[in-house]
């Protein structure tokens, strides 16, 4: 079994599993270039919306917790053109809203909240932790979620697995402390053809060819605009994007900049990255945000994390970080290749057979980084790896249940599975005809990051996508003047959307603010800092940007947090899950 500290161990055993990594992916030829994004953007809906108490089938693990909220939820449908490319089309769909009120009357407003993916569901996000956001406002705002193009209740896509099987992987180590696999060799060997094997169940699951693209960023963006419009307020968009979201934000700032009143990008992905195909900057300060977990059990001490204590008193974060290093290579030098039966957690969409260990525990560390809340799954990871006990890893991986938020056609609006490829590959221009055209790539890939061997995968299903946009958003990315300026607020540690490309960012919008947030993972509220707050909840209200340079540190050490999680694992079943 894991040997870990006993006050970490429950959490460990509650931990959230089968979490896809979310973040976010110029355009072809065949893109409906001859849209236009006006200036002058006039209004696209007049139509109010009709708000009522939800009524909506929330599986019982959620309903839980909105009503442990004890806060009225309000639902309300938007219809909005299914194709804004061709105005001869006249079908519509019907856009899924769920709103918490402000809790000082007359309300400011409305801030539209959407967390991210693509794929994730602003309806299940909102109606679980709304009154998280709103507090931030200080109740000055309603918070609205919405379910965009392909996730929850707004044309769901989804694609049925196949069960075919393929070869095993190959591997070669890089020169990075945390070596990589041979990326090329997993594309040729297995991934290519796992991948035209998805692509096509994808093209051939019913209903997916009279959605598929209709889906793109650009669409949604002007779902927003029309959400704007129907919310009957000043007709300027107020939004708080995270990580994926990001890109939807810049999207509608690029396509509307007279439109905007106050948007929050939080865990900032450069849009250019995302809408050229390449994915090239996940993964720089995956690395940063390793070695700040071995900083952080350093300094909360042996007791709390037996880690800290690994070589005597002398051991540091980067001690830590080199012998994890020397753990990658051996598993490379020796693969431990998992049972055919494994479904893997990093590529779920990949046919059984030649999954290493190597591969699902690099993915699993790095999605458990996104949160110091999941640190103690970090921890048995890094145990088992360390102590070169592969079996106390697979425990670890196979044991851990499913969390409350599983991707489970069960679940409403998680019958959107395969939102992920959906969007993101419609959205993208890149196309290949065989993997020697992914080679460049691959390496540019490798060369931003030593986790790109885990995160590059999932996007490499997009070069043989059967579906295109009809709508790819094609520009500009840079000198994007809005009608009021952008806030930015990164973590230094953030193991997916590094702080450089957050800055990359705020050089495209003139004017725009970062906060550099000092804290852990993926999202601000992962690691609350007052400071971080107060930036925020001052934007919107009144119009305040943070000083130059300000810099703001978390309200306590990210383990305390995970401490704290561990404690309350241990006294009740369940765990809150985010995306």
């Amino acid at each position: 079994m894991i040997n870990i500290p006993k006050r970490l161990g429950k959490v460990v055993r509650k931990a959230h599993r089968l979490v896809r990594i979310t973040y976010a992916i110029p355009f072809s030829d065949s893109s409906k270039a001859g849209l236009s994004y006006p200036t002058d953007s006039p209004q696209t809906n007049t139509t109010s919306l009709n708000w009522t108490p939800c009524d909506l089938d929330f599986p019982p693990s959620q309903q839980a917790v909105i009503d442990a909220n004890g806060v009225p939820i309000y639902c309300a449908t938007l219809e909005v053109p299914l194709d804004y490319s061709n105005a001869d089309n006249k079908e519509t769909i019907q856009l899924q809203l769920l709103k918490i009120k402000a809790t000082n009357e007359p309300s400011k407003g409305s801030v539209i909240f959407n967390p991210g993916g693509p794929g994730a569901s602003g309806v299940e996000e909102v109606s679980q932790k709304g009154i998280l956001y709103r507090d931030v406002f200080g109740g000055n705002f309603d918070v609205v979620g919405f379910d965009a193009r392909g996730t929850g209740r707004t044309m769901p896509f989804a694609c049925i697995p196949s069960n075919s099987t393929s070869s095993t992987l190959s591997r070669r180590a890089t020169n990075f402390t945390i070596p990589q696999a041979d990326a090329y060799s997993i594309l040729t060997s297995k991934a290519w053809d796992d991948a035209g094997v998805f692509v096509e169940t994808c093209a051939n699951t019913e209903g997916n060819a009279d959605i598929a693209q209709y889906l793109s960023t650009a669409f949604v963006a002007r779902d927003m605009l029309n959400i704007v419009d129907a919310l009957n307020e000043d007709g300027l968009l107020r939004f708080w994007g995270r990580s994926y979201s990001t890109v939807l934000g810049q999207t509608f700032a690029a396509m509307f900049p007279d439109r905007v009143g106050r948007i929050l990008l939080d865990s900032v992905v450069r849009f250019d990255d995302y809408h050229s195909g390449q994915w090239l900057t996940a993964n720089r300060d995956t690395e940063v945000a390793l070695v700040n977990f071995f900083r952080e059990c350093v300094g909360a001490g042996p007791e709390a994390c037996p880690l800290a204590n690994l070589t005597g008193p002398s051991t540091t974060p980067e001690s830590l970080h080199q012998e994890l290093g020397k753990a990658f290579q051996q598993l490379l030098d020796e693969p431990v290749i998992l049972p055919d039966s494994y479904t893997p957690l990093s590529q779920p969409w990949w046919q059984p057979g030649g999954i290493t260990l190597y591969q699902e525990l690099k993915y699993w560390l790095l999605v458990n980084l996104y949160q110091p809340a999941q640190f103690p799954t970090v921890y048995a990871l890094v145990d088992g790896a360390l102590k070169g006990n592969g079996q106390s890893v697979l425990e670890t991986l196979t044991t851990t249940p499913p969390s409350d938020n599983a991707t489970t056609p069960e679940i409403p609006w998680h019958l959107g599975v395969n939102a992920f490829h959906g969007i993101a590959c419609s959205d993208s221009p890149l196309r290949a005809d065989a993997p020697e055209d992914m080679y460049a790539l691959l390496r540019a890939q490798a060369a931003q990051g030593s986790w790109s061997d885990v995160f590059g995968p999932q996007t490499w299903a997009c070069a043989q996508w059967k579906f295109d946009a009809a709508e790819r958003f094609t520009g500009p990315f840079t000198a994007i003047n809005t009608s009021f300026p952008l806030l930015m607020a990164n973590g230094a540690h953030d193991p997916i959307a590094p702080l450089s490309g957050a800055w990359e960012t705020s050089t495209n919008f003139p004017g725009s603010r970062l906060v550099t947030h000092n804290g852990h993972g993926h999202g601000v509220m992962n690691h609350p800092s007052n400071c971080t707050i107060k930036a925020i909840h001052d934007y919107f209200n009144d119009g305040t940007l943070p000083e130059v340079g300000t810099v703001c540190e978390p309200n306590q050490p990210a383990y305390e947090i995970a401490l704290e999680a561990a404690a309350a694992a241990s006294g009740n079943n369940t765990t809150e899950a985010s995306s």
